[in-house]
């Protein structure tokens, strides 16, 4: 009974879970691209701001608190990124 629940929300799920796979290999791929080809202290800067857009969809989709230590931390990241970009 179990597995063929599990079976079935697999199939049901499998191009979502594609999906995201493939927009992971491509996120990657153009992390490497970056970093070839500026600075490796400028495009990490930049990639940490993908911990603001998680702390943002998980608020937008999946209803959680954006308490003041999120916003704290998106602060500090987007502080980061102003006093190495100067």
């Amino acid at each position: 009974m179990i597995r063929k629940d599990f079976a079935l929300v697999a199939c049901n799920q499998l191009g979502r879970g594609l999906l995201a796979g493939a927009l992971s290999v491509l996120a990657y791929g153009i992390v490497l691209w970056a970093q070839a080809r500026a600075p490796l202290a400028e495009v990490a800067a930049i990639r940490e701001t993908s911990v603001i857009f998680a702390a943002l969809i998980g608020m937008i989709f999946l209803k959680e608190r954006f308490g003041a230590r999120r916003v704290a931390a998106a602060v500090v990241i987007a502080a980061g990124i102003v006093l190495i970009s100067t």
